[in-house]
């Protein structure tokens, strides 16, 4: 216990920035043996590819160039445009709108490989940019791109870089008082919508009616494109072709431990699906209510941020563990929170084990059947709420102190 007590000193300034410089190097190191050693892939019909989830973002996108967009959201149909790639390494369906087959449809113009690296490139770069717009410097750059979670997406070739900024850049909009461009990088995420079921309850609760606006507008205009570029029948291909993610889950095509909501945890402890679900879905009743209530109030900023988006991260129940990059945008808002102040009780030791689980949840879940995956939104969730109270108490001795007793005598008296 004493050394939990002293971790403090352990982790020191200088040693938190031995690890912020070396751990984004390590981490592109040990992304480029992955796929020197098994993910790279000459497939017979689109030459050399890597082995990623990436590949059915460009597939959608060489697709619809070829003008066939409804075939993406025709399961058979997509799978014969790569039957040897799919065949081998397991169908990858398009389960996105149309709106982010649009946004993606510049890729299909490059090879595989050489789309897969402008992708993330550029999700990368924006990713960083935000980090270092929350924090106020470079600094914040090189926080989120340590973060553990970055070499799992790079991995996997998931877009959670591009949503992390998408959130991560309507936030720092928000603090800086501009809620059109809030609203308009709010509207731009609707593409992956189970990140977002929060958000219009707390715009609402905190009272930015013009934000809210533009993200409604933005979400409309949007939602158009795709029928000017595709045809009024894209969208009921995807409202058709969306079913498939029920099935994903009910019959666990993508093995629950791959998940970090609430409701695949009750599903590996053999809760059956629909009291899991139900769990999950008092969860996130649980979240929206104790996230409202903090925006509702005249809390600091930072701490809204931050209960927003780990909040977020426990709502959907389809929610897999490369989501948890979204995770760098509350620790970076709450460590801004507390830069300033003393350090509560085993707050260094708390954010060692988010980065620790983060790293370990997966093959933990995978090999030993304990279900870890929430933990590193719940401890974030309970720091919020440490900071919360804190503040609360904090804000109630200030206003004590400058409020007259009283049995004080009136001025003059």
């Amino acid at each position: 216990m004493d050394t939990l007590r002293h971790l403090e000193k352990i982790l020191t300034a200088d040693r938190i920035q031995v690890f912020l410089h070396l751990a984004p190097p390590i981490y592109l190191i040990g992304v480029l043996f992955f796929y020197v050693d098994r993910g790279l892939i000459q497939d017979p019909d689109h030459g050399l590819v890597l082995l990623a989830d990436y590949f059915c973002y460009w597939l959608a996108s060489v697709v619809a160039l070829s003008g066939a967009p409804l075939d993406v959201y025709n399961n058979d149909v997509f799978f014969s445009f790569a039957p040897a790639f799919f065949e081998a390494e397991g169908f990858l369906p398009f389960m996105y709108p149309p709106t982010y087959l649009l946004a993606v449809l510049p890729f299909g113009l490059f090879s595989a490989w050489v789309s897969h690296i402008l992708f993330f490139v550029l999700s990368l770069a924006l990713f960083a940019y935000v980090g270092r717009l929350i924090w106020g410097s470079w600094t914040g750059a090189l926080i989120v791109c340590a973060f553990p979670a970055v070499i799992g997406v790079l991995i996997h070739g998931q877009n959670s870089f591009l949503t992390t900024a998408l959130l991560g850049g309507a936030l720092v909009a928000l603090r800086a008082e501009k809620p059109v461009l809030a609203g308009i990088l709010i509207g731009c995420l609707t593409f992956k919508p189970q990140i977002g079921f929060l958000i219009p309850f707390v715009l609402l609760a905190g009272r930015y009616w013009t934000t809210f606006g533009t993200a409604v507008i933005t979400t409309l205009v949007l939602a158009a494109l795709p029928v000017a570029a595709f045809g009024p029948e894209i969208w009921p291909a995807f409202l058709e072709q969306s079913k498939f993610a029920a099935t994903l889950m009910n019959d666990e095509l993508v093995e629950y431990w791959k998940y970090l909501s609430p409701f695949a945890a009750f599903r590996m402890l053999g809760v059956p699906h629909g009291i899991a679900m139900a769990a999950q879905v008092l969860v996130g009743c649980a979240c929206l209510a104790w996230t409202v209530r903090i925006w509702w109030s005249d809390a600091p900023f930072d701490l809204k941020a931050a209960a927003l988006v780990s909040a977020s991260v426990l709502t959907s129940p389809y929610m897999l563990t490369y989501e948890y990059v979204l995770l760098a945008v509350p620790m970076l808002f709450l460590w801004r929170f507390v830069a300033d102040k003393e350090l509560l009780a085993y707050d260094t030791l708390l954010y060692v084990l988010v980065m620790a689980f983060i790293l370990s949840a997966r093959a933990t879940a995978d090999h030993t059947g304990i279900p870890v995956g929430a933990l590193p939104a719940l401890i974030l969730l309970a720091q919020t709420h440490r900071y919360w109270q804190q503040w609360r108490r904090d804000s109630a001795g200030e206003r004590l102190a400058v409020t007259p007793s009283a049995a004080s005598p009136a001025p003059g008296g």
